[in-house]
């Protein structure tokens, strides 16, 4: 009787150890161990899952590495995680761990806002307080050719090649990260059909990005930009100097400040004071407005203008130098100078 009995005892503790190993599975995967300690684990840019379970598994997130991962497979985790730190807790469920890393939440985003004629060092400095990189490695990686090869830009620096807008990033995101993803945002709106216009105006298309960083630099009202690039315009087409204030703040290191007579001595490339034509590079990062109004410039045949000191922000046009000198007059009288 003993021995018919025998299968059933050992079907019976078969059936125990299942239960046992779904319930220890149930366990991983829906309860979490209460509320557990926080910790913050980074994700970084291109990294592989594996390098992901490394983190997890180094701050003690996971509680089964092998099972996690076939867990996440099954749920098409391991190719969708998104870079950034996570603010996550030692006795997370499988369940809750896969949801956190599949659509990002917590991943720390960032929100990085360039303005409109920003350098490249404005950018660094920007990017280093509100996403955590590293300012000088920016800097460095904005002027190093094979780099900015690789995004596609023939140049000595990234400069004017960043397109000025508000991005959402994740916290800790690399300098080469950043870098590609404005540089991949201004490629994607200056086009070849628009680089293309600049031929019409005698400009290849890197020199229409210097005008428009220098009207970047000039314009306080959107509506004078087109009136401003035109004036540079009809200065190159004349052989004049272009006289822009804005080729010399580049170059200060105290600025931007008011410029004074020792300034326009500058024996700088950026002086456009001195130095004809166009500067060698942007003098800042133009936003597409700025970049319109030199591919659609106005219709005038203005070669001078000075600043109102109405505190409109405005400028006051002239065609000749004997109206410009009267505006530049009126301008410091009214102005206490």
């Amino acid at each position: 009787m003993a021995a018919v009995q025998t299968p059933f005892v050992a079907l019976r503790w078969l059936l125990i150890a299942v239960a046992l190993v779904a319930v220890w599975l149930a366990w991983l995967v829906w309860i979490p161990l209460g509320e557990g300690a926080p910790v913050t684990v980074t994700v970084p840019s291109g990294a592989s899952f594996e390098r992901v379970l490394d983190r997890l598994d180094s701050a003690g997130v996971l509680r089964n590495r092998f099972l996690f991962r076939l867990y996440a497979g099954t749920r098409g985790v391991a190719g969708t995680v998104r870079p950034g730190t996570y603010r996550l807790v030692r006795s997370m469920s499988f369940s809750n761990l896969a949801d956190a890393l599949g659509d990002g939440r917590g991943a720390g985003l960032a929100r990085l806002t360039i303005p409109e004629g920003s350098t490249v060092r404005r950018i660094a400095g920007i990017a280093a307080r509100t996403v955590g990189c590293d300012s000088a490695e920016l800097v460095r990686l904005a002027g190093d050719r094979a780099f900015l090869r690789s995004l596609g830009i023939d140049a000595t620096s990234a400069e004017g090649w960043l397109m000025p807008d508000t991005y959402f990033v994740p916290k800790g995101e690399e300098p080469r990260a950043i870098l590609e993803r404005l540089a991949a945002a201004m490629r994607s709106y200056y086009t070849p059909a628009m680089q293309a216009r600049a031929a019409g105006l005698g400009l290849t298309p890197y020199q229409a990005l210097t005008l428009a960083s220098i009207v970047e630099g000039e314009a306080r009202v959107d509506k004078e930009r087109p009136v401003i690039a035109r004036v540079y315009l009809n200065r190159l087409k004349r052989g004049m100097l272009l006289q822009a204030d804005p080729t010399l703040q580049y170059i200060l290191p105290d600025g931007p400040r008011r410029l004074l007579s020792r300034d326009l001595q500058s024996p700088s490339p950026y002086n456009s004071y001195r130095v004809p034509g166009l500067p060698p590079t942007p003098i800042n990062n133009p936003g597409r407005s700025s970049i319109q109004a030199v591919l659609a410039p106005d219709s005038n045949d203005y070669l001078y203008f000075v600043a109102r000191a109405d505190g409109s922000g405005g400028h006051t046009f002239s065609r000749t130098m004997e109206e410009h000198n009267r505006a530049v007059a009126d301008y410091r009288k009214r102005m206490g100078y």
